[in-house]
């Protein structure tokens, strides 16, 4: 439940200290410069309650959470592991603030994950 206006959001186990507004944003942004390559064709936006991707043909798509953008992702152009993994090297600097540290690190676990699951399962995502 958000305390600022009562409306019911979905639990994110990928947010180490709760799930915010502003943590979506980040989450979001992470989630672009981890995998540029299909988040150059899917647009990954933060809400109060998750995400919404815009995908080729202007379609949109409503995630609650970042396994769902990231299977999402997965689904519109398969994310690599290795990308990922180079990818969050450049980033650590940028995140070095404990908690951006941690949610970062969240961020890219759930990519990986993602990432790493049979095609067919991550549809069920």
């Amino acid at each position: 439940m958000c305390g600022a206006c009562g409306r019911s959001v979905a639990d994110d186990p990928v947010f180490p200290d709760g799930r915010t507004t502003r943590g979506n944003l980040i989450a979001a942004q992470m989630i672009v410069e981890l995998c540029p390559s299909p988040a150059g064709r899917v647009k990954v936006r933060a809400t109060a309650e998750g995400f919404v991707l815009s995908v080729p043909g202007g379609r949109q798509i409503v995630c609650t959470t970042v396994d769902a953008v990231w299977a999402t992702l997965h689904t519109q152009a398969p994310v690599s592991g290795a990308l990922l993994e180079s990818a969050f090297d450049g980033l650590e600097e940028r995140y070095r603030r404990a908690g951006e540290h941690r949610l970062l690190a969240a961020v890219a676990a759930s990519g990986l994950r993602v990432a790493h699951t049979p095609r067919e399962a991550v549809a069920g995502l």
